[in-house]
């Protein structure tokens, strides 16, 4: 008979999957007020890039120190606090008045946002067992998009508009809030077999990136994630100024994308399970590349090249809490995931996030809107091939391989 998971550990579940989305809306959220909040504050389209790449270097650092903190103090001691700070500085972006207050207020965000990957995945890789790890996982990882992307521009844009910019952050942080209180009351301190002598120093939290398995999943998340923001950044230029399509039609195209993620965010990595973490992590990184390549040389038709996209978008969706999350659980001890969750995240977001836009977007100036696209396509084929170096780690997989019979040489076969 199965064992039925208690409710809590699904509340839980909601619970963080909630702060995730409201980390994806108050990180990308922002980007959809630009059309008032550039000219009320008289900023450049360069001030407009520092509020969202600024907050990555913020989020980076946060996201490795505070996964060796809680490996060593506790997550409820880490990821309370964090989740509260991201709740008071996303109210806080309302009362902004000029580039440097939003800009030292987003910092804080970042600060706040970069706790609840790390911890969050911790958390619940000690609440659900392995079998379920991936699901649980993907499930979790879908809230940012889902908010950050698929609703975000409906929710902001239309809260915008009846009230203004500036209420829009107090009320998503008063929800934020709300999420912050259920945490408080109904998370527990995950049981962990780490003893005081068994914590992690600041010297073990450098020395995770010597080892060989967690540099290549540096390099898948650092893949997976260029794919993410130069995709987002540029594609809707691509579409506009290169193919001529009308805007709406292109908000039409990335919202397919958006969707086409999120499927793959969840459907994906249940996959695994069965495929195996390495066979999965490699195909989706290369076909993702493959399709995206398709999109911008194929000189195809809108419909085909939206299909293209979106194929691209499914298969990439796999690769952030596979690689970054599920992989890392199965692969480092116990007393260090938080550690290395948050540094394969810290490579991910610095090169991913913040250097890649930047070079592609230096690129674009002097070769034209489709090289960042091949960029992002080559980006999450590097990671694909990278994740062909990983040992295979599902347990199904370990186990059926485990089970099978050994077969002896043939002339040790009696006749």
């Amino acid at each position: 008979m199965r064992t039925p998971i208690a409710p809590r550990p699904w509340l839980v579940l909601g619970l963080l999957t909630a702060f995730w989305g409201l980390v994806g809306l108050n990180r990308l959220g922002i980007a959809y007020l630009f059309p008032v909040i550039v000219p009320e504050f008289g900023m450049a389209y360069w001030q407009a890039s520092l509020l969202i790449s600024g907050t990555s270097l913020a989020w980076a650092v946060s996201s490795w120190v505070s996964g060796l903190l809680s490996d060593r103090y506790g997550r409820r001691r880490v990821l309370i606090p964090g989740a509260a700070l991201a709740c008071v500085s996303t109210a806080a972006m309302g009362g902004t008045w000029n580039f440097w207050s939003m800009f030292v207020v987003r910092e804080f965000v970042g600060f706040g946002d970069g706790v609840g990957w790390p911890n969050s995945q911790a958390v619940l890789a000690s609440e659900f067992p392995a079998k379920r790890r991936a699901l649980v996982q993907s499930i979790f990882t879908a809230g940012y998009p889902l908010f950050g992307s698929v609703l975000g521009a409906i929710i902001i844009t239309r809260m915008a508009d009846a009230f203004g910019w500036r209420p829009v952050w107090p009320i998503i942080g008063g929800v934020f809030l709300l999420v912050v209180l259920g945490l408080y009351f109904f998370m527990r301190e995950p049981v962990r077999a780490v003893t005081p002598q068994t914590r992690p120093t600041w010297r073990d939290g450098l020395k995770v990136t010597k080892n060989r398995t967690v540099v290549t999943l540096m390099i898948v998340q650092s893949g997976a994630l260029a794919w993410l923001q130069v995709s987002v950044a540029f594609n809707t230029l691509y579409l506009t100024e290169v193919r001529g399509i009308a805007l709406v039609r292109a908000g039409t195209v990335m919202a397919v994308f958006g969707v086409a993620a999120l499927a793959g965010t969840l459907i994906l990595p249940s996959l695994s399970d069965h495929v195996g973490r390495r066979t999965m992590l490699a195909a989706s990184g290369l076909l993702s590349g493959a399709f995206m390549a398709a999109y911008v040389l194929g000189g195809l038709g809108l419909g085909a090249s939206t299909a293209l996209l979106a194929a691209s978008a499914f298969f990439q969706g796999v690769l952030i809490p596979l690689g970054s999350a599920t992989c890392v659980v199965e692969n480092v001890p116990e007393r260090v995931q938080a550690t290395v969750m948050g540094a394969v995240n810290f490579a991910g977001v610095i090169l991913g996030t913040t250097l890649m836009p930047f070079a592609a977007g230096v690129l674009a100036d002097g070769f034209g809107l489709q090289v960042p696209i091949l960029m992002a396509a080559g980006s999450v084929a590097v990671a694909g091939l990278a994740a062909l170096t990983l040992r295979e780690t599902a347990p199904r997989v370990l186990a059926r391989r485990a089970a099978a019979p050994v077969h002896r040489p043939a002339d040790d076969i009696p006749a």
